[in-house]
């Protein structure tokens, strides 16, 4: 078991990564509205390095703190400001929400669709007791990002994900999680699923 521990990785030259943040947040804060009127859909993810790097030693790149988290939301949140007036021009409904999540924050992206409705009632679920405090209970609330993150109403979710129970992968997976993630079994068709809460995250209200 030792040889699947994760190492993680020192993240340095954290400037450099600053300017990488910010190279990400120009390059998709224009919508791309040709390619959005044929696919009905479009997103944007937070991929940059070295978090979308792939290892083969069980080493990753921690999360982004600090500094990092403080730019990763305001490069996140001016794309969903920019996509959110290239969507009122077309004057037809639209999907635009923010997906912020709680523990991996590099997983955070904007989503947006037309004509098509789209459906996340399998993916996120909504948190029954919501937080006192709202987004200022978020990890990610802090004096550096709460100037971006107060412009807007948030609800916590749950991210959640269904194994199949019958699947000797999927059983191995269940049995590795921590209790607490465990949410419910479900049958969908004839199948029997395990719910697991894979992280949490905030949406716009």
């Amino acid at each position: 078991m030792k040889n699947n521990v994760l190492r993680y990785r020192k993240i340095r030259g954290i400037n450099r990564r600053k300017r990488t943040i910010e190279k990400w947040g120009e390059a998709n804060k224009v919508l791309d509205i040709d390619l959005l009127n044929q696919e009905k859909r479009d997103y944007v993810k937070f991929w940059v390095r070295p978090w979308t790097d792939l290892s083969l030693i069980n080493s990753v790149y921690p999360e982004p703190t600090g500094e990092l988290v403080a730019f990763l939301i305001a490069h996140l949140m001016t794309i969903y400001e920019s996509w959110d007036e290239a969507l009122k021009q077309l004057e037809q409904p639209y999907y635009l929400q923010a997906w912020l999540f709680e523990g991996a924050i590099s997983r955070s992206q904007i989503v947006c669709a037309i004509e098509q409705p789209m459906d996340f009632a399998n993916v996120f679920e909504p948190v029954e007791d919501q937080p006192n405090e709202g987004i200022k209970d978020s990890n990610h609330y802090s004096d550096q990002t709460a100037e971006v993150l107060d412009r807007y109403d948030w609800t916590l979710h749950r991210y959640i994900q269904a194994y199949d129970l019958a699947d000797p992968w999927d059983a191995e997976y269940v049995e590795s999680v921590a209790r607490q993630q465990l949410l419910r079994t479900q049958t969908i068709g004839q199948i029997e699923y395990q719910i697991v809460e894979i992280d949490k995250v905030w949406l716009l209200s």
